[in-house]
């Protein structure tokens, strides 16, 4: 069970902090030239569901939305907006989701991915840093996984 103070605050920062952050740079983005990457954060949790991460995996299944619309609205500048969906990625966070799972260690999430091993932030970074380049000026409304083969089926 989940009060509606916690799930707002879920969906405020994962959702309504990722739209903010948008209205507030496009703006900018627009008055230089027109030229600009918008890059959010989803997760594979968007696309899969997860016990016990109903309103996480909810806000950040609304990231992807909240992207593709901002494409689309974006579409005839030079300004594209994709997101990246991490899967299990050593971070902090996947030590406190090893705990609430009640799993030995974040590891335990690696061996769960068809490759066998958790991801890096840098892995993470690279994609992020790759969208942000002129390279993928044909790219938006893209929802990017980065997430080992978790959600190929």
């Amino acid at each position: 069970e989940m009060t509606d103070a916690a799930f707002d605050a879920v969906m405020s920062v994962n959702l309504l902090g990722t739209r903010r952050l948008i209205d507030a740079a496009v703006p900018t983005l627009l008055a230089n030239g027109g030229y600009g990457r918008i890059v959010a954060i989803a997760s594979a949790a968007g696309q899969l569901g997860l016990r016990h991460l109903a309103a996480y995996s909810a806000a950040k299944h609304a990231v992807v939305g909240l992207i593709r619309g901002v494409a689309m609205d974006l579409a005839e500048t030079n300004v594209t907006a994709n997101a990246v969906s991490p899967g299990s990625t050593r971070t902090a966070m996947l030590d406190a989701s090893a705990v609430l799972y009640g799993l030995p260690s974040a590891e335990s999430f690696g061996e769960q991915q068809p490759m066998g091993r958790l991801l890096e932030p840098s892995e993470q970074a690279a994609m992020i840093a790759w969208l942000c380049s002129p390279h993928s000026s044909a790219i938006t409304g893209a929802n990017l996984a980065v997430d080992g083969g978790m959600t190929v089926n």
